[in-house]
């Protein structure tokens, strides 16, 4: 692709994604929004520098030219009356590396104002610590400014400017302001301690803190494992109330709003449904991330908690050089209009119908229920008692493994796991098992610290057995030091137990669950240093030289063996391995002998004589985006179905093989 001269048409009117190339940094990236077509420009302002961030509302590029520290705020679109000069606003020089710089805001009316001041977070590694600040300048001085005085500042990557100051999170519930004094000085305020119902979280967590119609909201991304590489496992978002100094958790930022993020940096923007493109849907987040074999851009749709990608390019990058959004300034006078009041009248009328419903005969009830979805059937027999007397064509009909997961307005904040039917659901400390096809629950002690496994399994088809063995794992990042937990029924505490990997080779455990195998629990490792599995019992592990580069992987039993399979991106098949247990090695194989294969990192399950038509298949927890067609590969022609790329994801979801029949308490 040739690059050209000066920015794309229709630049500056819309969103757009913009990268500048990794290895030489002299061309920039275009992406389009509104088609998502690509285009090259060399952009001579932008040669050479870093773009550290995005500021006043995503109008104003902070670069810096790492190599001479020159470092100036650009405005990349102006109006044909604007000086040009007037676009590059020159800064004091900024010697810090791009790695340790994390976040950059502005105090004042304008960049191009006298009264504007910018305030960069830092994050410098110690030896022994990680020291964090803020440092701030004026535009024409002549050295950047001294530190603020923000003690205990942990968390400066949560910082924005808003109405002309700057809030940022000192702590996760410590909320500071920077503003200046009547003298011009810059100047940090503890406002004072938040509460309220933001989610708390027990993996590794990316936050954003954006504006959105005078609002304030913060918006973590949990992954399950490795941040920059990870399994993106549940998104939330939380209003701030400034007078009540209250987080609240909501479940709808707008029908015509969406969130534009990337990295530490997100925008609000309106939305017109129809006009398609890629940012085409209202009360949708849409994030820019990079996954092991490209960039892609993730759309998590807050009416149905799911989330589908793409590609926009070909190739991963670090988060120093993602590409980043830039959108263009919205008139002071826009008006965002309130939705969803006349969807909730009808909701209530709905529910004011009278009918009587439970006096239906019940040979109508029988030719009712036996129209019904699969769904519907379900959810039948909780309408009335009398409808609990027509037989469930259900109970009769073969099970499948089955993607349980929450949908709608309903938030679901837990965690969820497997075998049997039944879900292991983990809330801060507290944890427990329900099957909720009979209602059965077991309860657990509560953790010592918030769930943070990346494997937890058991050892019964039925976890209220008083046999049954509880087993969770965690390594640490490298993989030199993993921990166990066990629990039985009776038991007051958790065991836990240590093992550690400082002299031999490390064993980084991979976020999906152990596998129940001949009496041991098996463990997959991530491939990134080749140790494979591992087992519990006696801290076995063995090699495989296959697996090369991050990929998502799965562990499963099939037929009496263990089976692993590795994923890249659409243009490469799924990778199957079988264990040769009198070798301890993995071998790759090309079929599954007819068998399906349901993928998950919470449970995966196999189906070994699956119904005709329906074998040699690998699903996925995803669908078409009208929901009508299931995602699999077709290991006989070696093809996604359907595309990988648009395929919608419950972020709160599992397999489950559900026991249909009512459940019969003994007296």
């Amino acid at each position: 692709m040739t690059a050209e001269p000066s920015l794309p048409s229709g630049f500056g009117t819309r969103p757009w994604l913009v990268q500048a190339t990794p290895e030489e940094r002299q061309t920039l990236t275009f992406v389009d929004s509104a088609d998502g077509s690509s285009h090259m420009v060399i952009a001579p302002e932008m040669q050479g520098k870093t773009c550290l961030g995005c500021v006043h509302n995503g109008g104003w590029l902070l670069m810096l030219d790492d190599s001479t520290a020159e470092c100036f705020l650009l405005r990349l679109t102006s109006d044909d009356s604007d000086d040009p000069a007037a676009n590059k606003i020159p800064l004091p020089p900024l010697y810090e590396p791009v790695e340790s710089i994390l976040k950059c805001a502005t105090l004042g009316t304008s960049p191009a104002h006298q009264d504007c001041a910018v305030v960069v977070a830092v994050a410098r590694e110690m030896e022994d610590r990680v020291e964090t600040f803020l440092l701030h300048c004026r535009p024409g001085a002549s050295q950047v400014g001294a530190w603020l005085d923000a003690p205990g500042l942990t968390f400066p990557c949560l910082m924005i400017g808003h109405r002309g100051k700057i809030y940022f999170l000192e702590s996760p519930d410590t909320l500071t302001v920077i503003g200046q004094d009547g003298d011009g000085m810059v100047q940090a305020q503890l406002m004072g301690s938040l509460c309220g119902g933001k989610e708390e979280h027990d993996r590794t967590v990316m936050y954003n803190i954006l504006e959105s119609c005078g609002d304030l909201f913060e918006v973590p991304h949990h992954f399950g494992d490795f941040s920059y590489e990870g399994t993106l496992t549940s998104i939330t978002v939380s209003r701030l109330d400034l007078e009540s100094m209250t987080w609240s958790m909501v479940d709808s930022i707008g029908g015509d709003r969406a969130f534009l993020v990337s990295e530490r940096y997100g925008f609000s923007v309106p939305v017109c449904p129809g006009e398609g493109g890629l940012v085409q849907q209202g009360n949708c987040m849409y994030i820019v991330w990079s996954s092991c074999d490209c960039e892609r851009l993730y759309k998590f749709c807050l009416d149905d908690n799911t989330i589908s990608f793409r590609q926009i390019l070909p190739q991963p990058t670090k988060p120093w050089c993602r590409a980043f959004w830039a959108v263009p300034p919205l008139p002071m006078s826009m008006v965002v209009k309130e939705i969803g009041l006349l969807e909730e009248e009808e909701e209530q009328a709905t529910y004011c119908n009278t009918r009587p419903w439970h006096d239906l005969p019940l040979k109508l009830l029988q030719q009712v229920v036996s129209r019904l979805s699969l769904v519907d059937r379900i959810r039948f027999h909780a309408v009335c008692k009398s409808w609990r007397m027509v037989s469930n064509p259900v109970e009769q009909v073969n099970v499948w493994p089955w993607l349980l997961h929450c949908s709608g307005r309903t938030y679901f904040p837990i965690l969820q796991r497997r075998l049997g039917g039944h879900v292991d659901q983990c809330r801060y400390r507290d944890m427990y098992i329900i099957n909720p096809f009979n209602e059965d629950i077991v309860e657990m002690p509560i953790l010592v610290r918030k769930y943070y496994f990346m494997g937890l399994s058991w050892s019964s088809a039925d976890p209220t057995s008083p046999e049954c063995v509880f087993f969770g794992i965690v390594s640490r990042h490298d993989g030199k030091k993993i921990n166990i937990l066990m629990w039985r029924h009776g038991e007051a505490d958790w065991f836990e137990r240590h093992f550690e990997y400082y002299e031999g080779d490390p064993f980084p455990v991979a976020y999906n669950n152990p596998v129940l195998f001949y009496d041991k629990f098996y463990c997959l490792g991530r491939p990134t240093l080749a140790r494979l599995t591992w087992q519990a019992t006696h801290g076995r592990s063995w090699r495989s030289d296959h697996h090369e580069g991050r990929e998502f992987c799965y562990l499963i039993e099939l037929r009496g063996e263990l089976v692993s399979v590795f994923m890249r991106n659409a243009d490469q098949p799924p990778r199957v391995f079988k264990l040769n247990e009198e070798e301890m090695a993995w071998m790759e194989v090309q079929e599954i002998g007819g068998a399906a294969l349901f993928l998950d990192f919470r449970v995966s399950y196999s189906v070994a004589s699956p119904e005709a038509g329906h074998g040699n298949r690998i699903y996925f927890p995803s669908y078409s985006e009208d929901g009508k067609q299931a995602a699999f590969y077709d290991i006989e022609t070696k093809a996604y179905h359907p595309s990988l790329y648009g395929l919608k994801s419950p972020l709160q979801c599992v397999w489950v093989v559900p026991n249909l029949r009512p459940h019969i308490v003994s007296k």
